[in-house]
């Protein structure tokens, strides 16, 4: 496992994080390097598990909320169940465990005030076999970063189980269910 980033690889980083397209070429005049060995570098580092190449959403831009979730499982068991449940779930931006204790915080996204109720209450992380207490925290605007890791799914079936269609906030409209769900009402 690698500890640190030369100072090659961090530059090349950084002109990624402002424009991903930028092309080998590009790279390569901005660091007096060759595209070949610019490539080589990028390639090192995704093989590498270090850096990924994808693409990210604005919030602002779709008018998006979040949320974040703060959780005290009861055990270590439940943490891993937790988790894994909810690791593929289209609206969850960030999820990690929390140093001392059974602590899990999430950050997650919805269309609009009425879906963070839902996602939140409803069809929740924080209602998970497992779950102590938690506590969830309604953000404003999102300073940054601008672009977010927000995933793109195949409409097919609700990762964590979830069944929207039978939900009564689906049917009165509103929550347009989970992005992943086959009848999304969404714009997601």
């Amino acid at each position: 496992m690698r500890g640190r980033l030369s100072s090659v690889e961090r530059r090349i980083v950084e002109i990624l994080q402002r424009d991903g397209r930028a092309s080998y070429s590009e790279m390569g005049k901005s660091l007096g390097m060759t595209h070949v060995a610019v490539r080589k570098h990028v390639m090192r580092l995704i093989e590498e598990g270090v850096m990924k190449v994808s693409a990210c959403l604005s919030p602002r831009a779709l008018d998006l909320r979040h949320a974040v979730v703060l959780m005290e499982a009861s055990d270590d068991k439940s943490i891993s169940k937790i988790i894994e449940k909810f690791r593929d779930c289209p609206r969850l931006i960030f999820l990690s465990r929390l140093i001392g204790g059974n602590n899990i915080i999430a950050i997650m996204v919805a269309e609009d005030i009425n879906v963070l109720e839902s996602i939140t209450s409803v069809c929740a992380l924080r209602t998970a076999e497992g779950v102590r207490r938690s506590e969830v925290i309604v953000g404003g605007s999102i300073v940054y970063p601008e672009y977010l890791p927000i995933r793109i799914v195949e409409r097919s079936e609700v990762p964590c189980g979830a069944d929207c269609g039978s939900c009564g906030r689906f049917k009165e409209g509103l929550c347009p269910g989970c992005p992943a769900f086959p009848h999304y009402k969404g714009g997601l």
